[in-house]
């Protein structure tokens, strides 16, 4: 089995599968003190990132709890469910989750923050964790991009991890997921703040991610990884010419790799090697042994799960799936190119495929995830997802993306930003004096 046949047969190694599986990973940011500044995130005076990490995983080990925790590189804790049929069991895991976290906030004097964009700090502000693997990555990225510092240490995101069932399934998934990531980028923005400034109409953290590395981010079709037709084949060869950012060994020591992923992989026998490839390509769309779907905000408290039911509509039930496939197979490369484009601003009268505006496919897209929630309902024999998103998009269609809702509240306040964000948008907002 030459070196591609081996990558392949990993992403596909989870197929044989008859209910498909979901998982949720979920970002968030960490605060203490009167000027929003985040918690540190290596171990010292103050409670640190690495201290939440250490003691909420204590905490939710010794109660059993199925899901996961670790830590971005800059102190952003994300937590990951474990895998499930339905969103109502990750929505009970991550409500478990949610009372373990504000009993270790409430007792350390720290707050969560709900922005997927960090609203004040710049990133030189924030140290890096104390890991060779992510400064490996920063160092990489200061030459790769102008955006590399931003994405580590000041943003969060919500990911959506889907089961496929074959490989023409995971193809299709892929396919469509790629061709949405602009639309639901826009649909789920939530950053409406940049160094203490308001972010006006740019999708922020899609830019972030946009300007990071051009070699190993963005779109899929900015890769001309197109269509349905063999797509894993060509991801894989793709994957394989990407320059290696470190390599690692089974104890997850980390070391610079100056070379290519495929001769990463080939400098070692062990699977983990192909699995550390996976980790180094951020496409807004992944194979790992599941599909990951990236490119999606971290919500505002109490709306975290909503970008994971309204994508799982979207894939994994068949007869909406089948009519979104359609339609975007009929987009012509202009008509992505400039959605692309049009994902750089919330703007939602924007030019979208097929001269249709950007808010028209944002309700088309709607519509066919809603669809799809009721296919889920009748073929798993679950409870209908739909009561987690409808009412939720409805009022991002009417009244527009959180990170424009967000900015007009604010101007409409009459207050500092700082105070702004402690009153409306912290989580506890428990001994922080108001100013």
């Amino acid at each position: 089995m030459n070196i591609a046949e081996r990558v392949k047969s990993k992403i596909l190694s989870s197929i044989g599968i008859t209910d498909r599986k979901i998982g949720v990973e979920i970002e968030s940011f960490y605060y203490a003190g009167n000027d929003l500044l985040r918690i540190p995130v290596n171990y010292g005076n103050q409670y640190s990132a690495l201290d939440l990490l250490n003691d909420i995983t204590k905490e939710t080990s010794k109660n059993k709890e199925l899901y996961s925790y670790s830590l971005e590189p800059g102190g952003q804790l994300e937590w990951a469910s474990s895998p499930q049929i339905s969103l109502w069991s990750i929505q009970q895991e991550y409500s478990r989750h949610i009372e373990y976290q504000k009993r270790l906030c409430k007792k350390n004097g720290i707050d969560v923050g709900h922005f997927s964009v960090e609203p004040i700090s710049h990133p030189y502000d924030i140290e890096l964790i104390k890991s060779k693997k992510y400064h490996l990555m920063n160092d990489m990225f200061k030459h790769t991009g102008t955006m590399g510092p931003w994405m580590m240490r000041n943003t969060t995101s919500l990911q959506l991890n889907v089961d496929y069932l074959n490989e023409k399934d995971a193809n299709e998934m892929a396919f469509i997921s790629d061709a949405i990531q602009p639309l639901a980028s826009i649909l789920f923005s939530n950053a409406p703040f940049r160094e203490g400034r308001l972010a006006g109409h740019e999708n922020l953290r899609w830019k972030i991610w946009n300007e990071t590395d051009k070699s190993r981010c963005r779109t899929l079709f900015d890769h001309n990884i197109r269509g349905c037709e063999r797509l894993i084949d060509i991801y894989v060869d793709w994957l394989l010419s990407r320059k290696a950012i470190f390599i690692e060994n089974p104890e997850s020591v980390f070391d610079e790799f100056e070379d290519t992923l495929e001769n990463m992989i080939q400098s070692g026998s062990s699977d983990h090697l192909i699995g550390s490839a996976f980790r180094q390509i951020f496409t807004h769309v992944r194979f790992k042994t599941v599909l990951e779907v990236r490119a999606c905000d971290r919500q505002q408290k109490g709306d975290e799960i909503v970008p994971a039911a309204f994508l799982t509509g979207l894939l994994t039930a068949e007869g909406p799936r089948d009519i979104l496939l359609e339609e975007i197979m009929s987009w012509t490369d202009k008509d992505r190119i400039c959605l692309s484009k049009s994902a750089q601003s919330v703007d939602v009268s924007s030019d979208g495929p097929k001269n249709k505006s950007v808010g028209y496919w944002l309700e088309y897209l709607c519509q066919v995830s809603l669809d799809g929630l009721d296919e889920r309902a009748k073929k798993f024999n679950i409870r209908n997802e739909k009561p987690l998103i409808d009412v939720k998009l409805q009022k991002l269609i009417s009244k527009g993306t959180m990170t424009q809702q967000t900015q007009d509240a604010y101007k409409k306040s009459g207050q500092t930003l700082k105070s702004f964000i402690r009153e409306n948008y912290l989580d506890l907002h428990l001994s922080l004096i108001h100013i």
